[in-house]
């Protein structure tokens, strides 16, 4: 029998020790699981694994959230007598409550001293190998309509808590009990068993795993600048140290050359849409038919948004378009890239920031009111500002090209226009 470093080996009198001798046991035919060594062993009777450390009353309720059959990783090294016999994430399985209080009984796939011992663990030492990668207590919601007990149903996006593996018989070990709050005030509650499929990671800001982001701002760390704004990256996951503020994102480029996951608190970041589009744009797809961008794409996020149709009643509601197809409806009927300028004084707060008749150039729709304001770069602020404008459409002008031409115009060159040929189109 092992005994931890703490512990003092009792001595036993001959006839004890006759009387505590192992049974004789055939040799192994072959390498079983952790979860077959572990029910076999606890049926059988044999001695009493090691303590890893000391006893403590205060973490006995931790210890009945796991149950015999629990798939289980240690979440750091398991020592006995100062020697480490157990690794950090390590697979086990639960063979039920030890003998010493508030501890669990452990069956390790592998040992390093080589050992098929048990293990008697703190709760602290493990955590539950859930499917999916989830962990207890990490907030996530659903990701289709899912149907709860008594008849309720609980809506797409719900949030959500994972309280531990589902129990059932039949699924044991490959679904997870959610529990989700059907009311803000939390009052009404339900656990529903999932499968890892029906649930995604909540993340802060709304974002979701694989989002494509760019930074709003340099960012710094110690003071440094490690990512310039602008710059492209994924979204991982939520932060590990401050899930309910932090983003984890994966940066294309770091300042310092480091390829480590920043951190980010929301605000730092926005979502990335193919073709400079937002959230809530207006647009016109081939067909004539229009709808509001309403995300990035499942499939190609760079080069795709996911469209919610206007008046649509045989197509689908929602559809992946390229970004390159679709047409932005902007207030005035005035299209991105058109050049204009301002038809009086434009004033913030009282105070002139633009001259009459300074020119612009229109950049989209404006991100709080898409179809009343435009937004508009303009070549010259009275404030020496470089921010953009929103203007109503009453406040500018077009300020055609030679020609009488406007952006959108189909022209044909009527010469050869150095490496373009006379006849070409554009």
């Amino acid at each position: 029998r092992e005994h931890a470093a703490h512990e003092r080996p009792r001595p036993r009198t001959p006839a004890r020790a006759q009387r505590r001798a192992p049974r004789p046991q055939p040799a192994a035919t072959g390498r079983r699981s952790a979860q077959a060594m572990a029910l076999s062993s606890w049926h059988r009777g044999d001695a009493q694994p090691a303590v890893t450390s000391d006893p403590c009353e205060d973490i006995i309720s931790e210890a009945q959230s796991f149950q015999c059959g629990d798939a289980v990783v240690a979440v750091r090294d398991l020592r006995v007598r100062g020697v480490v016999v157990v690794r950090q994430a390590s697979r086990g399985c639960v063979v039920g409550p030890a003998t010493s209080t508030g501890r669990i009984c452990v069956q390790f796939e592998q040992r390093e001293d080589l050992s098929d011992n048990r293990l008697n663990c703190l709760p602290d030492e493990l955590r539950h190998a859930l499917p999916g990668g989830h962990q207890v207590g990490a907030r996530v919601r659903a990701a289709r309509e899912l149907e709860a007990p008594r008849g309720r149903t609980i809506s797409l996006g719900l949030p959500g808590i994972i309280i531990g593996p589902a129990r059932d018989l039949h699924v044991h070990g490959r679904r997870l009990l959610v529990r989700f709050a059907l009311h803000r005030d939390g009052d009404s509650v339900e656990d529903v068993a999932c499968d890892p499929d029906e649930i995604e990671t909540a993340i802060a800001g709304n974002f979701r795993r694989g989002n494509p982001v760019i930074a709003t701002r340099d960012l710094r760390v110690g003071g440094a600048i490690v990512v310039r704004e602008g710059v492209l990256g994924t979204v991982v996951g939520p932060s590990s140290t401050d899930s309910q503020h932090r983003v984890t994102v994966s940066f294309s480029h770091r300042e310092d050359g480091s390829r480590n996951r920043l951190n980010c608190v929301v605000n730092e970041i926005r979502l990335y849409l193919a073709g400079g589009l937002e959230i809530g744009a207006r647009v016109q797809v081939p067909g004539g038919t229009r709808g509001v961008v309403i995300g990035p794409a499942n499939e190609e996020p760079l080069a795709r948004v996911l469209v919610r149709l206007e008046g649509s009643a045989s197509a689908p509601l929602e559809r992946e378009l390229r970004a390159d197809d679709l047409s932005l409806i902007i207030a005035g009927g005035f299209r991105r890239g058109e050049s204009v300028s301002a038809t009086k004084d434009l004033r913030v707060k009282g105070v002139v920031v633009v001259k009459q008749g300074v020119g612009g150039t229109v950049v989209g729709q404006s991100a709080t009111d898409p179809g009343g304001r435009v937004t508009v770069a303009f070549s010259r602020r009275e404030d020496g500002r470089c921010n953009n404008l929103n203007v109503v459409p009453t406040e500018i002008q077009r300020v055609p090209c030679t020609g009488g031409l406007v952006p959108g115009d189909r022209v044909a060159a009527l010469r050869q226009l150095l490496v373009v040929p006379r006849g070409s189109y554009g």
